[in-house]
């Protein structure tokens, strides 16, 4: 059965059409329409990035800006200090135009001076830019207030820590140490927002940079001894100080002092000691150079292989281990090797001017100086001109050796030729 269409369903597909075309044309005629004017544009910016500042200082910050469809009228910086309440303005700088081809904005150097306040009173900054339709956007960051001039106190000191007895009278070289306490009491850091933990007791200190000890002698103007690099921190700080008291300065007063310095922004505090100290002059070894000659022989040495350093002269191979205090253990694969035996005694290798210039003082300081890892019991590959410092079995008692001359005579057999100062 054929469909044939009726006279009204035609009127009525027609009717339908029509309607469909009327809602397309209202679709498309319907554009948007902004609803209020536009906020200027605040790009990423380079904000104050420390979480302490002390009162005083310029922090110096960047923001980069845009207009969107008005001018950009001023740029306000506030401020709101604990425990206040509200914001207060601190600076308002109309705009200038300042585009940066290469950050694609306006840009504007604010340098902020930090204000008075407590210690650890937060701080936030609100930098707002204005646009003359009376819209703003503004980027925030948050700071304490720390202290920036620091403290030291001295503790304790001096202590001879060249010689065995701690109270013994120092000569020019020899190290002494003071115990000294920096920014008692202090704190390096205290949280702020978006943190929301606890804020620690104590001072909030800027972060030290560096401890600097002067020394001066007689009635010679003072000169630095002592640079020591600090960790940037300003929480409280004790700490051991050795001091070199100079040369020269025997039989005049020595005094120190010590400055703590923070570099931004710059402060120092300083403390002098309380008594001077008058070096001694250096102790001299024996004004006799002795000599000595260890001979090695066969493939155990022989008799003549050691040395006693307190009554210079050779131990037998049957002879007692503790008065061997220098011995050539090992000639093999044509190098020479020292050894020490005698209980309590460390050889360290040393300068050939340690050895020209020899006093018990300067060798007792070398050995002192010497990392605990150079003060050995063995020393291989030792060769003519080799100096040698050895402690001697414990005690404050030291000697300076030479080696002079090396003369092998077969694949086993070696003499050493020695030099030594000592008492």
């Amino acid at each position: 059965m054929n469909y044939i269409p009726t006279a009204r369903a035609a009127w009525g597909g027609l009717l339908a059409l029509a309607l469909l075309a009327t809602g397309c044309k209202k679709e498309l005629d319907d554009y948007y329409t902004e609803q209020g004017p536009q906020y200027p544009t605040v790009l990423s910016n380079a904000l104050g990035n420390a979480t302490k500042y002390a009162t005083g200082e310029t922090v110096t910050f960047e923001l980069q800006f845009a207009q969107q469809t008005s001018p950009i009228k001023q740029i306000v910086i506030l401020q709101k200090v604990e425990p206040g309440r509200d914001s207060t303005i601190v600076q308002t700088i109309p705009y200038a135009p300042a585009f940066s081809r290469r950050k694609n904005a306006d840009t504007l150097v604010v340098n902020y001076v930090v204000p008075a306040g407590p210690n650890k009173a937060l701080v936030r900054v609100d930098a707002r830019v204005d646009s003359q339709n009376g819209q703003t956007k503004a980027r925030t960051f948050y700071f304490r207030l720390a202290e920036a001039t620091p403290t030291i106190v001295i503790n304790s000191g001096p202590t001879n820590v060249t010689l065995p007895t701690a109270t013994a009278t120092p000569a020019p070289g020899d190290v002494v140490r003071y115990n000294l306490t920096l920014n008692a009491g202090g704190i390096s850091t205290a949280a702020v927002p978006p943190a929301t933990t606890a804020i620690p007791a104590g001072i909030l200190y800027k972060d030290l940079d560096s401890l600097v000890t002067y020394a001066k002698v007689g009635t010679a103007a003072e000169r630095r001894v002592v640079r020591t690099k600090l960790t940037a921190s300003g929480a409280e700080l004790t700490t051991n100080v050795d001091v070199p008291l100079p040369a020269g300065s025997a039989g005049q007063p020595v005094a120190i002092r010590f400055e703590v310095k923070v570099r931004t922004p710059a402060r120092t505090a300083t403390v002098t000691a309380p008594a001077t100290i008058t070096p001694v002059a250096a102790t001299p070894f024996s004004a006799t150079v002795r000599t000595a000659a260890l001979t090695y022989t066969g493939t155990t040495g022989g008799d003549l292989a050691a040395y006693d350093l307190t009554t210079f002269a050779p131990v037998a191979a049957a002879g007692p281990a503790t008065s061997k205090d220098l011995l050539i253990s090992s000639t093999a694969a044509n190098a020479v090797q020292f050894r020490t035996l005698s209980t309590g005694t460390r050889l360290v290798r040393a300068t050939a001017a340690a050895y020209t210039s020899a006093t018990l003082t300067s060798a007792r300081q070398a050995y002192t100086a010497a990392a605990s890892t150079a003060q050995v019991t063995t020393l291989d590959n030792i060769v003519p001109g080799d100096i040698i410092i050895l402690k001697l079995r414990g005690l404050d008692q030291y000697a300076v050796v030479q080696v002079a001359g090396i003369n092998r005579i077969s694949a086993t057999d070696v003499t050493v030729s020695l030099n030594i100062k000592a008492m």
